[in-house]
């Protein structure tokens, strides 16, 4: 969460029945018009073994949008979309079902080392009789271009089960490793570094953001630890770390981790000082509310889930701090304009289909 890496953080300022997939006419080459709206979408005709090549250009706010047609659970789609030999561009890559709801978005396939290319890999688990591919410029580039990509549909693949995952709410002290940020040490928790007036209120704060995360993420299957349990958690589990400071960043995530393929990867919220962007002084309870939301956000993003624009959603990156001391919940939402300019996210659906159901 930005008190503004690429796509997740949380601010201060602003939350700145058909078989297969149908066989349908078109694709694409560079300079060619593709529709810009999924009533507009340009149909893709895959060939006999399930493949087509897209291409087109982007320029000032344009974005492509292709109908790859209807899928069934089984069907796996693998897409990529890279920069035509001279283009700058830095495309983003999403796959949206027939509710418009995001299926899977990959920004770059790995920033830190330049590959600003975007692919994609995943298995339909829910039938949609349409699904689209849409390409847009990463929102904070300038840089027009031309792509190249590929599509594939392969059909019957096994549909990976879903795993289970424990998130640990670490008050001890610990070292997280961010990509945009090295690595952050956290010294134990403790209320008097969010602000002296919190002094002596540790544990009860503490119990706060625990009951605050337990109740956000209570109708999926993930399990909430804290480094408070007589015992640790089993391997494997993704951290949470409380403590350091960021005058930009309420917290920060090592990856939105789409399809939550790492079941050990961590985040942070910065706590200390965490209430100088309140225009009122929390009392204890919100305090810990809204470092709790903030800590569901972050566990969010190492689930999979991006950024919207919904106050009461807790993936939202475009309210004020006040936001944070709602009842937020995930739900559906529109995507931020950070992150695609058009579709939904739902989360709900997002995350019951990676996580099994709670007992």
């Amino acid at each position: 969460m930005t008190r503004s890496a690429k796509l997740l953080c949380l601010s201060v300022s602003g939350f700145a029945a058909l078989v297969g997939c149908g066989v349908f006419g078109g694709g694409g080459v560079p300079g060619q018009q593709i529709g810009n709206s999924f009533a507009t979408a340009t149909p893709v005709t895959l060939d006999a073994d399930g493949k087509a090549a897209l291409g087109s250009s982007l320029a000032g706010n344009k974005i492509d949008v292709y109908d790859i047609g209807p899928c069934n659970p089984g069907d796996r789609i693998i897409a990529s979309i890279v920069p035509t030999t001279g283009s700058f561009l830095d495309p983003v890559m999403a796959i949206f079902d027939a509710n418009e709801d995001l299926f899977i978005l990959n920004d770059d396939v790995d920033f830190a080392s330049g590959r600003l290319d975007s692919a994609v890999d995943e298995v339909v688990s829910v039938a949609s009789p349409k699904f689209y591919l849409a390409v847009s410029k990463f929102a904070f580039s300038g840089q027009d271009g031309a792509y190249l990509g590929s599509l594939e549909v392969q059909r019957g693949v096994p549909i990976p089960p879903p795993f289970a995952q424990v998130i640990l709410l670490n008050f001890a002290g610990g070292s997280v490793d961010i990509p945009s940020e090295g690595t952050i040490n956290v010294d134990p928790f403790d209320a008097a570094d969010i602000d002296p007036i919190y002094a002596g209120q540790t544990m009860q704060i503490k119990n706060t953001i625990i009951n605050t995360v337990k109740e956000n993420f209570a109708e999926f299957g993930v399990v909430i630890a804290t480094s408070d349990d007589p015992s640790p958690p089993a391997n494997p589990f993704s951290t949470i770390e409380f403590g350091a400071f960021s005058g930009t960043k309420f917290g920060i995530a090592q990856s939105v981790d789409a399809g939550n393929l790492d079941r050990c990867d961590d985040g942070i919220v910065f706590t200390d000082n965490f209430d100088d962007p309140f225009l009122n002084q929390p009392d204890v309870v919100g305090i810990g509310v809204a470092i709790g939301n903030v800590a569901a956000h972050e566990a969010g993003h190492l689930l999979g889930l991006n950024h919207v624009a919904d106050i009461l959603d807790l993936m939202d990156t475009t309210g004020s701090a006040s936001t944070l001391l709602a009842d937020q919940t995930f739900q559906t939402s529109p995507l931020s304009t950070s992150i695609f300019p058009i579709g939904n996210q739902n989360a709900p659906a997002i995350l019951n289909r990676i996580i099994p159901p709670p007992p």
